[in-house]
């Protein structure tokens, strides 16, 4: 085992102990009805108290929030695990945060907060959604992402995964109403041969017109650069399952075609897994490794380079052909948002009918990576851009939020509250 392996491994187990540790008190302090520190007020008559609560932070999340408080017609409470809470993905519009340390404190959190109109939960991890679904009665939405039983199947090797699935099931059927970043969930409901299913409501990650930037760069045949913003893996992770976030193959073929190369690492990487890009950063001239920014700070250096990617392929991990057929990733709408265009592996399926439907990029087979700059000079790059400007403003999330409304406005009212 190397270092790196060795690091990552001794903060699950620091965390997990912490979680566990501090159980039993928050348990004494449940049965106590003890109150929480900080906790919010009765809101005011005029605003509706959404809460949002998981276990990892998404940036969808607070881009959601933000435009829903931005109605005047809600205010929003923000309750998210310790661990998995990323300061670079949040937003000030949330009314209060809150971030529990185990399930007795989200237990107590919960109970605290007064008049919660509605409770919006946020996958991937439905272990801490249940616990919220639970908690509380009222009505309970839950938003899925990266859907393990698609994923995975229902008997996947890794334990954890094994022990999130029954969760994940009792969100996606007894939640009040169930939002799908794309079709994950109904491969879930075929595969646990549900007999119920909520009220859905398809709700793609969409694009913040807050962050909407102009890309000026004019594409040369001796200046191409292309970005990717996300999770990156180092190559002490297990291929199988982070092959398509190990790039070392990547960085080389696009150096032997004289191609700028960029990463800027999503926020949630630990170091472990970027130290050996760094080092790559120092040997290799046509490959950049970034700092991570915030999702503020995001589009505005994306819209520094020619093009964003999306190189997840079939034949790099062992990840199902569903994972790679219905996935959907915010980078995709990130690179919009730059005003670049995107290039998008063919084994995505959602996504590169998305970009096929709005003309604003091409997709791509994993061998012709090899051939990647010829493609690149091929094609009409003013055209391109103009088409990803069209498709932003389409695919704009303040445009799209009234829907959003219109389903918790729907599950409340069916839900009798």
């Amino acid at each position: 085992m190397n270092t790196a392996a060795f690091r990552i491994i001794l903060t699950k187990i620091k965390w997990l102990s912490y979680e566990t540790g501090t159980s039993l008190f928050d348990f004494l302090f449940w049965l106590l009805r003890l109150p929480v520190a900080g906790m919010v007020k009765t809101p005011v008559p005029e605003l509706k108290r959404l809460v949002f609560v998981g276990e990892l932070l998404p940036p969808r999340t607070p881009r959601m929030a933000k435009w829903l408080c931005r109605t005047g017609r809600y205010s929003a409470v923000l309750v998210c695990s310790k661990r998995g809470f990323i300061e670079k993905f949040s937003d000030p519009h949330f009314e209060a945060v809150f971030l529990f340390r185990n399930k007795w404190h989200l237990r107590r959190i919960l109970r605290a907060i007064p008049e919660v109109w509605l409770m919006h939960s946020f996958a991937p991890k439905s272990y801490y959604p249940d616990i919220a679904r639970q908690t509380l009665s009222v009505p309970f939405i839950h938003d899925m992402q990266d859907v393990y039983a698609t994923y995975y199947g229902l008997k996947p090797n890794l334990k954890w995964l094994r022990k999130e699935l029954p969760h994940e099931r009792a969100c996606l059927e007894q939640a009040d109403g169930l939002i799908g970043q794309s079709l994950e969930p109904n491969v879930a409901y075929r595969k646990y041969h549900s007999t119920h299913k909520p009220p859905t409501l398809f709700f793609p990650l969409y694009c913040d017109e807050d962050v909407f930037c102009s890309n000026t760069q004019k594409l040369l045949p001796d200046n191409i650069h292309i970005v990717y913003a996300g999770g990156v893996a180092g190559s002490h992770r297990n291929p199988k399952q982070y092959g398509n976030i190990q790039f070392q193959s990547l960085i080389e073929k696009l150096g032997k075609q004289q191609i700028h190369f960029h990463i800027y690492p999503s926020p949630s990487n630990v170091r472990a897994d970027y130290e050996e890009y760094e080092k790559l950063d120092d040997s290799n001239p046509w490959f950049h490794f970034h700092r991570s920014v915030s999702q503020q700070e995001l589009t505005s250096e994306l819209s520094k380079y020619h093009f964003g990617i999306l190189p997840f392929f079939r034949e790099l991990s062992e990840q199902s052909d569903d994972k790679l057929k219905y996935a959907t990733t915010l980078k995709l709408f990130n690179y919009l948002e730059a005003g670049i265009p995107v290039i998008v592996s063919r084994d995505l399926g959602y996504q590169s009918w998305l970009i096929k439907r709005t003309q604003s990029g091409f997709f791509i087979d994993l061998d012709q990576l090899d051939a990647i700059r010829d493609i690149i000079l091929k094609t009409d790059y003013d055209s391109l851009i103009a088409a990803v400007l069209k498709a932003r403003k389409t695919l704009s999330l303040k445009e799209q939020s009234l829907r959003l409304e219109h389903f918790y406005q729907r599950i409340v009212s069916h839900k009798g509250v």
